[in-house]
């Protein structure tokens, strides 16, 4: 883990002329550059919204859907095996489809949800295109979230919850107070890595918007992706491959010691 690190950090010291095939050392002139220009604050901004859409709402429907899954006497595993193929599948492939969905005019989407509340052409639009991806992301990450709160279901008491339903709580009140402690560390997995996948994202950006429109959609990571590839600028793509790491650490290091040891400790009692 910490040699690739290690690489990148040498390699954001450095200019280099791929077509030359020469580099030399230039100190602190990539960090220099990049940090000071506007693109990376925009997409800091972008990548931070896109983690907004998607963290919660993969969360929230993730648990909803483990307690209907739990719920069922029959047919479970069904039910569990087909809201986890999203997860399962190649998300660069999966793209493909959404993009389909989201065609101006003629796509699925703009066809019903699109014509009842006026929404069209989502992809072309600097207002619906990351809403857009944050759909395919959340999609693709709530099956994942699902089976890590179905784990932490089987942690629960089964004794606290009759013991509930003898003193007349209700099912909401069962769930608050005895299933929801219990959840305690499958929640803290949950967000931890659903917020660092969030903040990494660039498949669907890739294939649906290529960062646009009017780099609507232009997060971190395709920034990285554009600078180093595209651009051939190995040492910014390196800085600001950097800024991700240390963006994805500290929102961690403050997820964790914020809510996440209050949730993982109430799991434990």
């Amino acid at each position: 883990m910490l040699l690739p690190v290690g690489i990148v950090a040498v390699l954001s010291l450095y200019e280099y002329d791929l077509l030359a095939g020469t580099s030399h050392f230039d100190g602190w002139g990539n960090y220099e550059a990049v940090l000071r220009g506007s693109e990376l604050q925009q997409a800091v901004a972008r990548t931070v919204l896109y983690a907004l859409l998607t963290v919660p709402t993969i969360v929230v429907v993730g648990l909803v859907l483990a307690l209907g899954v739990n719920s069922l006497a029959r047919g479970a595993a069904v039910w569990r095996t087909a809201y986890f193929v999203p997860a399962a599948s190649t998300l660069a492939a999966m793209s493909v489809v959404w993009t389909w969905l989201f065609y101006p005019v003629d796509g699925v989407i703009d066809a019903t949800v699109g014509a009842v509340a006026g929404w069209q052409g989502w992809l072309n639009s600097t207002q619906l295109a990351m809403p857009a991806v944050a759909v395919v992301g959340s999609w693709q990450g709530i099956g994942a979230a699902m089976v890590m709160f179905l784990a932490g279901l089987n942690n629960v008491n089964p004794d606290l919850v009759d013991a509930a339903r003898l003193d007349r709580a209700g099912s909401w009140q069962r769930f608050w107070h005895v299933t929801f402690p219990a959840l305690g560390p499958a929640l803290v997995f949950a967000v931890v890595v659903a917020t660092g996948d969030a903040l990494r994202v660039f498949d669907q950006i890739q294939v649906m918007t290529g960062g646009g429109p009017a780099r609507a959609t232009t997060t971190l990571s395709y920034l990285m992706w554009e600078r180093a590839i595209t651009f051939s600028d190995i040492g910014g793509g390196a800085v600001i491959s950097l800024v991700l790491l240390a963006l994805v650490l500290i929102v961690t290091f403050a997820q964790l010691c914020s809510f996440g040891r209050r949730w993982e400790e109430a799991g434990r009692r």
